[in-house]
């Protein structure tokens, strides 16, 4: 008991240590936003031939229809992404509201802006398609 005391203890006094992450980087000038974008379009690549290889050799069944699926939203995942990140350069500074440094909202006045504040909630279909490999994984685990 007394070692668990003394784990969690270590574990909180680290935790208040901590300084504040920050789930967005910035890839400092042309040339990083340029190097992650291909990133983009190689994945995108990568997993549209995946996808390809499914349906031309017909592997069918219904573990299969999961691994689709996350195949299916990563590559949307990619587009979006991809769009979001070309049109963040050409949003107008005026249209974030901040605060000390810190973006609090979006001012959203077309479809463009629209579509720019939905390329930022890019986790929903990032986290969607890791969802359908995990249920994928598991009935292929479950198969063996």
């Amino acid at each position: 008991m007394k070692r668990f005391l003394r784990v969690l203890g270590t574990f909180f006094f680290l935790v208040l240590q901590a300084f504040p992450a920050w789930a967005v980087q910035a890839h400092g000038g042309a040339e990083g936003l340029v190097s992650h974008q291909i990133g983009h379009v190689l994945f995108t690549i990568g997993m549209g031939y995946l996808l390809f290889r499914v349906y031309r050799l017909q592997i069918e069944g219904l573990d299969w229809l999961e691994f689709k699926i996350f195949l299916w939203l990563i590559i949307a995942w990619n587009f979006l992404t991809f769009t979001g990140h070309l049109m963040h350069e050409f949003v107008a500074p005026e249209k974030f509201i901040t605060s000390d440094g810190h973006i609090l909202s979006f001012s959203v006045t077309s479809f463009s802006d629209a579509y720019f504040y939905l390329t930022r909630l890019d986790h929903l279909l990032l986290v969607s398609s890791f969802i359908f490999l995990l249920l994928a994984l598991r009935k292929w685990r479950s198969q063996e």
